[in-house]
């Protein structure tokens, strides 16, 4: 189980596209808010911490490409 905190995005394992945000945390439950980009609805929901993942924000990596110069 990963230590969650409120605030964190996190999304749910089924619906990976909805990024939720944790409101409160009980034993095994996070209340979780959204809100629809199309109708600008706030949806609430409640999931259980073990069908949840935390929303990791891609690593870009700059690097300097050597030059192969056996043709």
């Amino acid at each position: 189980m990963s230590d969650f905190k409120i605030g964190d995005n996190i999304f749910h394992k089924s619906n990976s596209a909805v990024k939720w945000v944790i409101e409160r945390i009980d034993e095994n439950e996070a209340y979780c808010s959204t809100v629809i980009k199309e109708t600008l609805e706030h949806k609430k929901e409640v999931f259980a911490l073990t069908s949840i993942e935390k929303c990791v924000e891609p690593i870009v990596i700059f690097g300097k490409r050597t030059r192969n110069n056996y043709f």
